[in-house]
């Protein structure tokens, strides 16, 4: 898994966690934020994954060795040649890269360091008797960040490739630059023509401004032409992404931080209820069993449980201290304790309006009970709720941290 995907995978909990506890515009605008980065198209990393495919004979596997400035691809006049597509990756390359290659079913990987974020795949020629080759092409264009359409002076204008590929893709046609290569098979006259007619061809296909690179990968001469103006422009569409996906990291942290603002999180999660809660138990149970009848003990048990509630409320804020504040006003709290005591005085003698010592650990252990049941428990569950919110939150600012420094490096 890429850093990104774990960070629009954290937004889409915080959002699923706020719905129904933060103001629905902000939860709209926390969706609409994971929407927009779940829905991105291309590989989520920070590796500029780039599919070189075109027709037999086009020159990929050449096109790839002259990008790497080595020999990487195997080339051949035997047409189809290109059996086992290929991955040419910078060395050191994301675990999420390895994931994707291995999803595509590419096992055939070069590392290099010439390059350093882009990765080439040489795949299978679109135009060969074998089909599983175009399955894997159509595999493969959803998943990766731009393709380069491999064409030759010969077989440029070949209608399976327009009407089967590059027209039912014209939505796509952001992610696509087109290489005429071998034109060094050209006059300068017909260097033009050609140009000029894939163009228009590209244009008639649904892309109204196709990038065009004129390339010669393997020329007999030797003299390798439009390869550095390709190689720059790889580098800047890079550039362009790491941009691109930092804004997706930041707009991402920016949606989960603005939902812990509306829901209160500034303080943090647990707020330490667990030990201030067990510390007044011990207080008011306590002094409730040993309390004689219209003594002062209920009255102070009252006014400590008023003020943990209140100060658990306020240090809560948001909605979370409004649930609070809800369930539980004074009123409310009177009650629930009179009740509380009432049940105990029911069921644990007196003597002279005094619980029995020996059956005062009794009284305590019941007014522990009760007391948690209708007063802690839902405290507690609010505040859960809080806490797990909290942590998500937290946990996507790591994520997003973590991001950041590897589109970076």
């Amino acid at each position: 898994m890429t850093e990104l995907i774990k960070v629009v995978e954290g937004l889409d909990l915080v959002v699923e966690m706020a719905a129904g506890v933060v103001h629905p515009d902000d939860v709209v605008r926390a969706r609409a934020a994971a929407a927009r980065a779940r829905d991105r198209r291309g590989y989520l990393g920070g590796t500029l994954v780039v599919g070189i495919i075109g027709g037999t004979g086009s020159g990929k596997s050449s096109l790839l060795n002259a990008l790497a400035g080595r020999r990487v691809a195997s080339v051949s006049p035997v047409r189809p040649h290109t059996a086992r597509p290929l991955a040419w990756v910078p060395a050191g390359a994301e675990p999420g890269l390895d994931h994707l290659l291995d999803r595509l079913g590419i096992a055939d990987r070069v590392a290099h360091d010439r390059f350093p974020g882009i990765a080439l795949l040489d795949v299978t020629d679109v135009d060969s008797v074998e089909l599983g080759h175009r399955r894997q092409v159509e595999a493969l264009l959803p998943l990766i960040d731009a393709v380069v359409w491999v064409l030759d002076p010969d077989k440029y204008a070949d209608p399976l490739l327009h009407a089967e590929f590059i027209r039912p893709l014209a939505d796509s046609a952001d992610q696509f630059l087109f290489v005429l290569n071998q034109i060094d098979r050209l006059g300068a006259s017909d260097r033009v023509t050609v140009a000029d007619d894939l163009r228009r061809r590209l244009v008639d296909d649904g892309i109204p401004s196709p990038i065009v690179f004129h390339t010669a990968a393997d020329p007999p001469d030797g003299e390798q032409r439009g390869i550095g103006d390709l190689a720059a422009y790889l580098e800047r569409r890079l550039d362009a992404k790491r941009v691109q996906m930092n804004a997706v990291i930041a707009e991402a942290r920016r949606a989960a931080r603005d939902v812990a603002a509306s829901a209160g999180l500034v303080g943090g999660g647990s707020l330490a209820f667990e030990e201030r809660w067990k510390g007044l138990l011990a207080e008011i149970t306590t002094g409730l069993s040993i309390a004689e009848e219209g003594g002062t003990g209920f009255e102070e048990a009252l006014a400590a449980l008023e003020d943990l509630v209140g100060r658990v409320a306020r240090e809560a804020g948001g909605t979370f201290g409004m649930r609070i504040r809800a369930a539980f006003p004074p009123a409310r709290i009177e009650e629930v304790l009179a009740g509380v005591v009432g049940e105990v005085e029911a069921q644990v003698p007196r003597e002279e309006g005094v619980i029995v010592p020996e059956r005062r650990a009794d009284a305590a252990g019941m007014l522990s009970d009760l007391l948690q049941e209708r007063v802690g428990g839902p405290l507690r569950e609010v505040l859960w709720e809080r806490s797990s919110l909290a942590a998500s939150v937290a946990g996507l600012a790591v994520d997003a941290a973590q991001a950041e420094a590897r589109l970076r490096a």
